[in-house]
């Protein structure tokens, strides 16, 4: 018998059934709206280090909503572009980028395509600054994509990826008896491919020739299990099924975990921690090497 479908699953959005890419939306809206991720993007356009008129690119940008900064920074003269694998995502990109774009006249077009990340449908050097977050985490092929992400940006361009170590998460407040399993259980059945993606990406990106890469790492945390949901999708119980599976004992250990994040809540001793980082650099003029 085949397994239910895990979330969250975005390197196969689109052959996911409608209500899981219900929820697959649902948690990039809730968290592209978190404070938290809202500062992880500043840090990553400072990092960008864009000007006005530019030409910006988005790998796998998802619901769309990380350009609209970018366009704003590049203004009417530049341009962003938004590449995603997923038509499903890019549907509901579109029509949220045309309500935005009628309150801000003044920002760049945006145009978002369909597309493969490992073979863009750019020439080389077409882009002054390219950007990737929180994509690498979920596909096989991470280094091809980085390695096509540098092939798009012009030398002396910048490339930026954001990513999340999640074997950085780090709970406070649980008993170790019930902490431990559940740990175990989601790192068994994580879909992820690369769930420390986060602390390889200056690594990756001096591999595939970047030059002066900078590392940002974010350390965020929630001492509120229903905001900490927001980013952390592990303390509700649907949610926590999809991923652990069903059966097995699960239920219970669902059960007791769940309880023991709300227990740790009423005591005000609940806290997760994790760290985003944010790697960029400079792409190579031809005939440099990574240092």
């Amino acid at each position: 018998m085949t397994e239910e479908p895990l979330i969250p699953h975005y390197a196969g959005v689109d052959r996911s059934p409608a209500e899981v890419r219900a929820r697959l939306a649902a948690y990039l809206e809730s968290a592209a709206a978190h404070p938290v991720i809202t500062r992880i993007r500043e840090v990553a356009a400072d990092a960008m280090r864009l000007a006005p008129g530019q030409r910006v690119l988005d790998g796998g940008c998802g619901l769309g909503e990380a350009a609209y900064p970018l366009a704003l920074r590049v203004g009417p003269e530049g341009s962003v572009d938004g590449v995603d694998k997923s038509q499903n995502m890019l549907a509901l990109a579109d029509r949220r980028y045309a309500v935005w774009l009628r309150s801000h006249p003044g920002a760049a077009a945006v145009r978002f395509t369909v597309g493969d990340l490992t073979g863009l449908d750019f020439p080389a050097g077409s882009f002054d600054a390219v950007r990737c977050e929180r994509t690498l985490q979920h596909l096989d092929d991470a280094q091809a994509v980085i390695a096509e992400l540098v092939r798009v940006t012009r030398p002396g361009g910048r490339v930026c990826l954001v990513d999340t170590d999640w074997e950085s998460l780090a709970f406070e407040g649980i008993a170790h008896e019930v902490l431990t399993p559940m740990l175990w259980r989601l790192r068994q059945r994580t879909v992820m491919s690369n769930p420390s993606m986060g602390r390889t990406l200056r690594n990756r990106l001096r591999q595939a020739g970047v030059v002066e890469v900078e590392c940002h790492p974010v350390t965020v945390h929630f001492t509120d299990p229903q905001e900490a949901q927001h980013v952390v999708p592990y303390f509700e119980r649907e949610v926590l099924l999809q991923i652990v599976g069903q059966g097995e004992g699960n239920d219970e250990m669902v059960c007791r975990w769940l309880a023991a994040v709300a227990d740790a809540a009423r005591r005000d001793e609940f806290l997760v921690a994790l760290t985003i980082w944010v790697v960029a650099g400079t792409a190579p003029v031809r005939g440099t090497g990574a240092r």
